[in-house]
């Protein structure tokens, strides 16, 4: 049916063979030579507390630096780890909103690839929610409230935005916490495209929610396939903290028919228990990822979710995970779920005073993956005592990535280390012994390119299947085409969950699939 396109596909097998002969969780040679990076922007202190990858797999860091004031600070790195010079000029960019203290927490991309930063900018008297967008080449994008950044004051008091994220829409969520006369409440905020306040969100485009009685704060957001936005973090139960979990409907209200009145706690430990990230798996299941305390010393802990908001009994025997790495203190900062739906977590963990980066995969049903190192953990020292990390991502070849600061002297910089997978991720699946169909990007987006060759003139279909097989995308049904190359764009709806799928062209000579992620 199809030519063979030797040389390209030859090329990509002899660039995954490391991945696929390396044990998963080491790190990655291929990433500046050890697998860790560190990067300085001044003489003092600069911390790393997101990570986001591009199409192209170029990594994108931000955070702050803390100099006289703080101010959002954000690098992009090659796929090899060096500093991206068509980024700004040495692939740093450090930007002042006010004139005090203005600090990033999060940064997500739009599909045009712009660069989204949101945290919190100091107005002289408390702190306000802050949105900064930058163009790709990490300009300031004046088309977004005409300087690039908007601030958003809540309440009467200090306002902190800590995740953020980009609707379908191109509508940005920006979710943290609000001081109110209380305590904190959680607190999100949408914006339209251009940086104005969405009127269809509440009334102006602002919503604060009280769980408990005194401090609710909100750590991670995330857009459901249906639209909805669910929040995490934490909740003052009268004497120590328990994770929560809120979700709202597109409009800005409570969904009812998520936990009670859209509101769900969960106790971990017999202390203090806090949520700061979260993941939505492909079935609709939630799981958050944090830290809690039983005794003096704190554990990662995880908690998965169904739909409903109630606690998911096929994970652990109870919904709710905990893992202690070091005799000292572990936490959790960051969860992502793979391609095959193993979950990973990032964080810290402390030995002997010093303080590590650590990394741990679980399998599906909550146990520890002993193909991941061999008991499902791994710990890296970058700097001489103090390494944390903040942040996770996964690159489209299915490598990981851990952010966060390390120790330079008595300063602090910008840290990342790569691990291998085990992953093959980008190769694709199929009978024959030779590759004949490129999609590009994989993981897809919800406009991508097919390119492949017919060797005649002959009616195809083009098909989009999930691992079961059942059709749920067709491009293409039962189509005349010549012979030759074909480059066929291909439009992949919202609705359709994150997950692997397959794209299948066939005709009556044949067919041939590709693996695709969603």
């Amino acid at each position: 049916m199809m030519k063979k396109i030797k040389s390209f596909f030859t090329l990509l097998l002899f660039l995954f063979a490391n991945c696929l002969f390396a044990q998963p969780g080491a790190l990655d040679s291929d990433w500046d030579a050890d697998g860790k990076i560190t990067t300085d922007f001044n003489t003092t202190y600069d911390f790393l507390y997101s990570l986001a990858v591009q199409s192209d797999g170029k990594v994108i860091a931000a955070g702050y630096l803390n100099a006289a004031t703080s101010d959002f600070a954000v690098a992009r790195y090659n796929t090899d780890g060096t500093l991206d010079n068509t980024f700004s000029v040495d692939g740093k960019v450090t930007t002042a909103i006010g004139t005090d203290d203005d600090q990033a927490f999060s940064v997500a991309l739009q599909d045009d690839g712009k660069i989204v930063l949101c945290g919190a900018s100091f107005n002289s008297s408390d702190y306000d929610f802050a949105v900064v967008r930058y163009n790709a080449d990490g300009t300031l994008d004046n088309t977004f409230d005409s300087n690039g950044s908007t601030t958003t004051a809540i309440g009467t008091g200090n306002d902190i935005a800590q995740s953020l994220a980009i609707q379908p829409d191109g509508k940005i969520v920006a979710a943290g916490f609000s001081m109110s006369t209380s305590g904190w409440d959680f607190a999100v905020v949408r914006y339209n495209s251009d940086g104005s306040l969405d009127t269809d969100f509440s009334t102006d485009g602002k919503v604060t929610t009280a769980i408990g009685t005194t401090d609710d704060r909100g750590y991670a957001v995330a857009i459901q396939p249906d639209g909805k936005i669910v929040v995490a973090g934490l909740s003052y139960n009268g004497s120590d903290m328990d994770f929560a979990l809120v979700r709202y409907n597109s409009d800005g209200t409570l969904d009812i028919n998520f936990g009670t009145n859209g509101k769900v706690t969960t106790a971990i430990g017999t202390g203090e228990d806090v949520a700061l990230s979260m993941a939505l798996q492909s079935d609709g299941k939630i799981v958050l990822a944090g830290y809690s305390y039983n005794g003096s010393t704190p554990d990662i802990a995880l908690a998965r979710y169904n739909s409903d908001g109630t606690l998911d009994t096929g994970f652990s025997s109870d919904g709710k995970v905990t893992t202690d790495i070091a005799s000292e203190e572990d936490r959790a900062y960051s969860v992502k779920i793979q391609a095959d739906n193993k979950i990973l977590v990032g964080g810290l963990t402390s030995i002997s005073s010093n303080y590590d980066f650590a990394l741990v995969r679980y399998n599906s049903d909550g146990t520890l993956d002993t193909d991941f190192s061999s008991d499902g953990k791994v710990t890296t020292a970058i700097g001489p005592s103090l390494d944390y990390a903040y942040a996770m991502t996964i690159q489209p070849n299915g490598r990981i990535l851990l952010g966060g600061i390390s120790t330079n002297g008595s300063n602090y910089d910008f840290a990342i280390t790569r691990y291998l997978s085990g992953l093959n991720i980008g190769v694709v699946e199929f009978s024959k012994s030779e590759k004949n169909i490129l999609v590009y990007p994989n993981p897809i987006q919800q406009n991508s390119v097919l390119e492949y060759t017919l060797d005649k003139n002959e009616n195809i279909s083009i098909r989009m299947v999930d691992m079961q097989g059942k059709t749920v995308k067709t491009f293409i049904d039962n189509e005349k085409q010549n012979a030759g190359d074909h480059k066929q764009n291909i439009f992949i709806p919202q609705e359709i969950p994150a997950g692997s799928y397959f794209i299948v062209i066939s005709s009556e000579s044949g067919q041939e699939k590709i693996k695709i992620i969603k």
